[in-house]
């Protein structure tokens, strides 16, 4: 059975303001005091490579992932350490955000010729939609920040930024120039890459730990606005590899393959491996004004929805008793999905969109007395 990795929220609230700050340095370690409870401007952990090293590319590779978030910026963390030389090996972060269509899941990632990025080969199928992505790829004097938007299942565009990041963990903003549209969603973006003593894994602080607090590694912190994340709450799916400048790759992805000791090499198709190489992160940025979207935080994904989707939400606190259901945009009932007490905690549940006509709905949720409402579209 496939493990879905969930970040959970924070659902406590107060009368005053309870927007998130940002407790993270953009330094290339991920600090003890940088790790903490989600939705608190600290990383939590999206999940580990556990396979010990020289797994893969050798004493280079990945060691944990993490994501955060704050009231206007999100986080991202490779804990790991990569080659530096002519082969272009890189670390990378595919994403998905709930408003923009890129890569359907289980759909071929496209080729970009002519790009000269490392995302120029394409070949991969993700077990998510995937609709931007961000790269680093080592040599000898630094890190060149390469990244990806997918306008289609057949199309994408991919850019290098400037300038070079260093490998002392100083923090680079990316340029202007380079985010520009279509590039915009990168605007604001800054990044930081730490290198280990030896140049290898073997003294990453991180390497006895799995990644743990002090691990060295690449951070990446993104514009909410730029992403155009909405308020309130929202999903963003992650994936994190290790992949040649070639497009050949390593074991080393993040939510890893259970037991997998070998290169996946060119073109892996992740619907088809263990596991599910997807690390969900339930973002949720709470103030007075959305106090019951900020409790409930409430997602649909996919959306659009071809067949069907999930909606996922917070029982916060206690056990209590939860009502979903889906209605026409007059607010008539279509169909149920949900009544009855569960557990506290984030829940999933299951929209099937077959039995159901094409078309625009609503997705009504109430946990005690909070209720939230999305807007669905089923293809």
């Amino acid at each position: 059975m496939k493990k879905l990795f969930t970040l959970a929220a924070a659902g406590a609230l107060a009368a005053t303001s309870l927007t998130a700050q940002a407790q993270i340095t953009m330094d290339g370690t991920i600090g003890a005091t940088e790790i903490g409870a989600a939705n608190t401007g600290r990383y939590v952990s999206l999940g580990r490579f556990t396979q010990p090293h020289p797994a893969g590319f050798g004493n280079w590779g990945l060691l944990q992932m993490f994501g955060a978030n704050s009231s206007t910026k999100l986080y991202i963390a490779l804990a790991g350490t990569l080659e530096k030389n002519t082969n272009g090996n890189g670390f990378h972060v595919y994403m998905d955000l709930p408003n923009m269509t890129g890569i359907p899941q289980g759909t071929v990632q496209p080729a970009i010729a002519g790009s000269g990025t490392v995302f120029e080969r394409g070949g991969a199928k993700f077990d998510m939609p995937v609709d931007m992505a961000l790269g680093i790829e080592g040599d000898a004097t630094g890190m060149l920040a390469q990244g990806v938007i997918y306008t289609s299942a057949t199309a994408g565009v991919s850019q290098d930024f400037g300038p070079m990041l260093t490998t002392t963990g100083t923090p680079v903003t990316l340029s202007t120039a380079t985010t520009a549209a279509p590039f915009n969603r990168f605007a604001g973006a800054r990044m930081s890459y730490r290198d280990t003593p030896s140049g290898d894994i073997t003294t990453n602080p991180g390497n006895t730990t799995g990644g743990g607090a002090g691990s060295f590694g690449w951070e990446i912190e993104l514009d909410r606005a730029a992403l155009g994340l909405p308020s309130g709450a929202s999903v963003v799916r992650l994936f994190g590899a290790y992949v040649s400048g070639s497009g050949y790759w390593s074991t080393d992805v993040i939510p890893e393959i259970p037991g997998r000791t070998t290169n996946l090499e060119f073109d892996p198709d992740f619907t088809a491996l263990g596991g599910t190489q997807a690390a969900t992160l339930n973002v949720v940025v709470l103030s007075n004004s959305k106090a019951a979207d900020a409790v409930v935080a409430m997602s649909v994904f996919p959306n659009p929805a071809s067949g069907g989707a999930t909606v996922t939400y917070q029982v916060a606190n206690k056990s209590q008793h939860v009502e979903v259901t889906l209605t026409d945009l007059m607010g008539r009932t279509v169909r149920t999905l949900q009544n009855g007490t569960q557990a506290a905690g984030f829940q999933n549940l299951k929209l099937d969109g077959s039995s159901v006509t094409a078309g625009t709905y609503l997705v009504k949720v109430q946990v005690g007395d909070m209720v939230a409402t999305r807007k669905v579209t089923l293809l």
